[in-house]
């Protein structure tokens, strides 16, 4: 079984594991970190280097790498960190937890991370680096952004458009046909009926 790291050891990091564990896709190597981690382990994973050793254990024979640093304000680091380990020539899979249920069609950007229990529907497409969370449902003909994070219990209606670099917050329901543009936040809980513009922060109104 081919072996892969994880970049980031925090809480989603975590979920990651435990879905690439039971789908037996890929050996974990260990946690890419904070140097006063390195040599500490969590739940079995051991914390073996810093964002320095990626070349290094590429060179090693490592070849399969994840991003695993949810959205947490971090946007900007989790694009950074992906054009980084490409660069070095990692192979950034997609990881799908087994219980989540996906169309046939669906399209998925390297990368993508696809949750517990989550829906992505006929004629979705999720681009690069995208986090799919905990009970998301992404519906028909949804198009979500590179680097966006549907959190936890989120709903996209149908053919709804996700710009790249996007939040939308635990519990949001987007409704059919709306758009959201590049760097958008939608708050948890929030139901938007109506485009929201690049960058805007929406808490509902």
């Amino acid at each position: 079984m081919e072996q892969i790291l994880l970049i980031g050891g925090g809480g989603h990091a975590k979920s990651v594991a435990d879905s690439i564990r039971q789908a037996g896709q890929y050996r974990i190597a260990g946690y890419i970190d904070k140097p006063e981690l390195k040599g500490q382990a969590t739940d079995g994973i051991s914390f073996i280097g810093t964002d320095n050793d990626l070349q290094a254990f590429y060179d090693a024979g490592i070849r399969n790498a994840f991003v695993t640093i949810g959205y947490m304000g971090k946007r900007s680091i989790r694009e950074k960190l992906y054009r980084s380990i490409r660069q070095i020539g990692y192979h950034i899979p997609v990881i799908i937890d087994p219980s989540a249920v996906l169309a046939d069609d669906v399209e998925l950007g390297e990368g993508a991370y696809i949750g517990k229990r989550a829906v992505v529907n006929a004629g979705a497409a999720v681009g690069k680096l995208c986090i799919i969370n905990t009970g998301a449902v992404v519906e028909h003909n949804d198009e979500i952004g590179d680097f966006s994070h549907v959190a936890v219990g989120s709903v996209l209606c149908g053919c709804v458009k996700i710009g790249k670099s996007c939040l939308i917050g635990a519990g949001a329901t987007v409704i059919q046909g709306v758009s959201v543009g590049d760097g958008a936040v939608v708050g948890a809980g929030v139901t938007v009926r109506h485009e929201i513009e690049a960058g805007q922060t929406y808490y509902g109104k």
